[in-house]
């Protein structure tokens, strides 16, 4: 809930900020007394520090970011667009994974997965692409252990 109210006072206060001052005459101006200031400061104070939290309890849990690469690995095998790139995203994530507790095993699945998705031409990133034509599966796997550094 408060990662919502988060995102909901963030666009009201980003629409707010986006009105210029040559606005059209028909729109009306809303006016924010010194007391709704205050109470909507504290929110989002309160809401970072909730947020804070979130990411904090997520960052320790592998399989969040097993999860991640889950998820990015259904994407593209469905032919929609990975939420960020091989070596930007997936392998960071990789990292993370395994810092969090992950075994090996578990990441090294996801990276297969990966793997047999570029042999059959679908790809998380042209980066894959370019190293599965250069070196095959051994490059990609050189590439994000390496980058891992194990």
């Amino acid at each position: 809930m408060s990662v919502i109210g988060l995102a909901c006072l963030l666009f009201a206060v980003g629409c707010a900020d986006n009105q210029s001052a040559s606005a059209p005459a028909t729109e009306e101006v809303a006016t924010v007394t010194q007391e709704e200031h205050d109470r909507l400061k504290t929110e989002v104070t309160y809401l970072n520090e909730e947020l804070r939290e979130l990411r904090e309890y997520l960052e320790n849990d592998p399989r969040f970011f097993l999860h991640l690469m889950d998820r990015d690995l259904n994407a593209v095998e469905n032919g929609r667009d990975a939420r960020g790139s091989f070596s930007d995203y997936f392998v960071p994530n990789m990292a993370k994974a395994l810092e969090a507790g992950a075994s090996r095993q578990e990441v090294e699945n996801r990276l297969n997965r990966a793997i047999a998705l570029a042999e059959r031409e679908i790809f998380l990133s042209s980066f894959i692409a370019r190293l599965m034509s250069e070196g095959g599966p051994d490059a990609v796997r050189s590439y994000a252990f390496g980058w891992i550094g194990q």
